[in-house]
């Protein structure tokens, strides 16, 4: 399902799971196992399933039924995936009796619904999306993309969607001979934010959050995730509050979304749960390249960067970004240096070109590392 994504390779999972588990303190490791699978892919699933096992994964994320098979003569556990769209009591308790140690519900229920299949559960917990993108179809089961590139390897539960429902669209009705749609993205929904109902959520005994994160960049993980976890632990000492809220909000929206609503919970989404006119990012903060590390001295911890682009101001208190293959930081500017000189505000017309700057950091990072900056558009 992650194609696209930079993933580690097989090799890899053992220490991937061995640094999950060393740290402090340790989380866990799921390994992602949820397409549809065919005939030839079976012996390499098995396989796959066996080192998982070896490797002391916490668990596999599944949606065919070899994966949950393989996954139990490993004696491994295993969740099952939102791409199984479990949408009633009978069907969780149906993966229960399985063996099912989580169930990823569908993100059509309302909570009424999720709070009624939990309630009729005796050992399996539930987790559910809280945010996120959000397919048009039913739990990403959706078949546009392979009929569109006329190839199922194409489609959404390959891995390989090509997110045509993100495009705009001309709809005719034939009889009235009208347009329903003439060039908007009808079928764009908006993402999902829960973080302001964390405590209905909790209330309703979901085990787990769920935050859609699929080949999204660190910046977007960062982001999201802390503010979920201030959400939660905000809930749990009591100190949840609106102007908390507004500050998450607020912090959200400063990462990718496409717009916000509150997917299925409350009421079936409208048309004013979907983006219309703009494709892909709606929020007005956007990253801009700015140059690269050159080099890094660890006693001082200062980078020595090379801006590369032609026009930018800089000033202390400035966000950057600094991200590489081993490498994510983030932090304002607190101290540069031009020249043996500390300055506070760089304006590349005053200055030579090339032109270079040493940064002091607050985390090591290494040459040709990438440098970004937070613009407000």
């Amino acid at each position: 399902m992650r194609t696209k994504a930079k993933n580690f390779e097989r090799n890899e999972i053992e220490s991937v799971v061995k640094y999950c588990h060393n740290l402090n303190p340790p989380i866990k490791a799921y390994l992602t196992t949820n397409i549809l699978v065919y005939d030839n892919e079976l012996e390499d699933l098995e396989n796959l399933i066996s080192l998982a096992k070896i490797s002391n994964i916490d668990a596999i994320i599944a949606h065919d039924l070899a994966a949950i098979r393989f996954a139990k003569q490993n004696e491994v556990k295993f969740h099952i995936s939102t791409q199984a769209n479990v949408s009633n009591i009978e069907s969780a308790k149906f993966y229960e009796s399985l063996g099912a140690e989580r169930i990823i519900l569908a993100r059509e229920l309302s909570l009424n619904q999720i709070k009624l299949i939990k309630h009729h559960l005796n050992e399996t917990k539930i987790e559910c999306f809280v945010h996120g993108s959000m397919c048009t179809s039913i739990s990403g089961r959706c078949y546009l993309s392979a009929t569109i590139c006329d190839s199922e390897e194409y489609s959404a539960n390959r891995g390989r969607c090509v997110q045509p429902c993100r495009r705009a669209w001309r709809v005719i009705d034939d009889e009235n001979n009208e347009f329903i749609y003439d060039g908007q993205m009808f079928l764009n929904a908006k993402d999902l934010c829960m973080i302001e109902y964390i405590p209905e959520l909790i209330d309703a005994n979901i085990d787990a959050f769920k935050i859609e994160g699929r080949a999204k960049d660190p910046m977007y993980i960062e982001t999201v995730a802390r503010c979920y976890r201030e959400a939660i632990d905000s809930y749990f000492n009591s100190t949840f509050s609106k102007e908390k809220v507004q500050d998450w909000l607020t912090r959200l929206n400063k990462v990718y979304n496409r717009g916000f609503h509150t997917g299925f919970y409350f009421h079936r989404p409208t048309i004013e749960d979907v983006e219309l006119e703009k494709r892909g990012n709606v929020s007005p903060f956007k990253k801009h390249y700015l140059g690269r590390v050159l080099a890094f001295d660890k006693r001082s911890m200062t980078a020595n960067i090379l801006i590369e682009i032609k026009e930018f101001n800089l000033k202390l208190g400035d966000e950057i970004i600094i991200t590489g293959d081993d490498t994510y930081h983030r932090q304002k500017i607190k101290h540069m240096v031009y020249k043996g000189e500390k300055i506070k505000n760089i304006y590349k017309k005053s200055y030579d070109n090339p032109f270079k700057v040493n940064m002091r950091l607050g985390k090591e990072v290494k040459k040709e590392d990438k440098i970004y900056i937070i613009y407000k558009t």
